[in-house]
């Protein structure tokens, strides 16, 4: 087997067998891609023309690292994805006297950053601009959108891939959903006020103008992508215009600024971590834990609990400084 027919086996192993996300697989293969065209380049140190992935050791990959110089994330990923495709090398495919390459490498500590979110305020006015648009088809669409994906908090990625299958109804009205989140696990989510409203609208303009049998709630209602699910870099495109045209930060505003948003808006509201745990689909307590950090409005309210001592009875005057007092004016 070639060097690249390993790499195309171990994608589809990540597929079918692992059950990562497109997204992912999309991202390890490009990691170990990037190694491939550094390791066929003859001007590398200690270059061999008819090289094996069994002969790469840590050595290759660390002058691989200093060449790249990657930011510490970026090299955190790059290590994460070398891991997954030596285990595969190993454990899998059985590949005789393969190398401990990046199980060697140590993965830099990455810095803890607090998760943007919007403030509800830029929230209001992100919908606003988005509903303004001069076509009232596409303000209603990208309306839609977004309430959608803050009202439920849903990865990107799981939004769009939400079938009508997938919604429950009650009284005529959606409930909940159901969606296949990280790692292909399907997870039921409770539609909260916003969502409901937000998915009711755009279903009624799905029912006016979209492919008649399309298996995707959120598909394009026109154009050679109808019936098929949106584009997220088409949504993210989207929510560039409108947070320009709002005035906002372009930085601060994504689908999954809007799920941070939703997630310290539910902890700010009083709502347990292990409630928005599973609203979210996070497998680790651990991983939600940062909304605890987040929550300004409960931090404030933790620290004006402490019982105040000051209003409580105490002497007016200390009876040491009376007796002092008392020895001078004697």
């Amino acid at each position: 087997m070639s060097n690249q027919e390993f790499v195309q086996a171990w994608t589809h192993y990540l597929t079918s067998e692992e059950g990562r996300s497109p997204a992912t697989v999309k991202e390890y293969l490009k990691d170990v891609r990037l190694l491939m065209n550094w390791l066929d380049q003859p001007a590398r140190p200690q270059y061999q023309p008819q090289w094996a992935w069994a002969s790469i050791g840590a050595r290759d990959l660390r002058s691989f690292l200093t060449q790249l110089k990657p930011a510490p994330r970026r090299h955190h990923r790059l290590v994460s994805s070398w891991r997954s495709f030596w285990k595969f090398l190993r454990d899998v495919q059985r590949l005789p006297d393969i190398q401990k390459g990046p199980d060697e490498l140590k993965r830099p500590k990455l810095p803890k950053r607090l998760p943007g979110a919007l403030s509800l305020p830029d929230v209001a006015l992100l919908l606003d601009t988005a509903h303004r648009d001069k076509s009232v088809i596409r303000g209603e669409r990208n309306w839609a959108i977004i309430a959608f994906l803050y009202g439920t908090g849903l990865r990107i990625s799981e939004m769009l891939m939400l079938t009508f299958e997938g919604i429950e109804y009650q009284s005529g009205q959606p409930f909940a959903i159901r969606v296949v989140g990280k790692g292909d696990k399907e997870r039921r989510v409770p539609l909260s006020p916003t969502a409901q409203t937000a998915l009711m609208r755009w279903l009624r303009q799905r029912k006016m103008y979209g492919h008649p049998t399309a298996t995707w709630v959120w598909s394009p209602l026109s154009g050679k992508r109808t019936g098929q699910p949106m584009q997220a870099r088409t949504i993210e495109k989207m929510m560039d215009t409108v947070a320009l045209r709002a005035g906002l930060d372009v930085k601060k505003v994504s689908p999954h600024k809007l799920r941070h948003s939703f997630a310290t808006a539910l902890v700010e509201n009083g709502r347990s971590l292990d409630e928005v745990r599973d609203l979210l689909g996070h497998e680790s307590i651990a991983t939600t834990q940062i909304y605890a950090h987040t929550s300004q409005k409960r931090i404030a309210a933790a620290a004006a609990s402490l019982p105040d001592v000051i209003g409580l009875a105490i002497p007016t005057q200390p009876a040491r400084l009376t007796t002092l007092t008392s020895s001078r004016t004697g």
